[in-house]
């Protein structure tokens, strides 16, 4: 992903870039996306961790992460999204506990 996705302005709302072959990391600057609702990044060949700065954009209602490379555990911070509905995760190398976060989220269904 491009090491620039937060200039693409404060009024972008949904990230889809599913099943597009996207190798690399994703980039810190995805934080600075405070209208961000919802990223689809699976099915491709992402790497590295979730960074602490995805979950600074706080109207995320939709991530959609699995089938990468991700690695790591998920940030404390994902606590902040009180709009989460919908989380996936799977298929990556995660570890570590998030069984006590996930009872904070009163609006998440998946």
């Amino acid at each position: 992903m491009t090491r620039d996705i937060g200039l693409l302005g404060g009024t972008l709302e949904k990230i889809d870039l599913r099943n597009n072959d996207i190798g690399g990391t994703i980039p810190k600057s995805i934080g600075t996306l405070r209208t961000l609702s919802l990223i689809d990044i699976r099915n491709n060949r992402l790497e590295g961790t979730l960074p602490n700065e995805l979950f600074d954009a706080t109207s995320l209602e939709i991530i959609k992460v699995g089938h990468n490379s991700l690695h790591g555990t998920i940030p404390d911070k994902i606590a902040k999204l009180s709009q989460l509905k919908e989380l996936k995760l799977s298929f990556n190398k995660f570890n570590g506990d998030i069984s006590l976060v996930l009872g904070n989220f009163r609006k998440l269904r998946t």
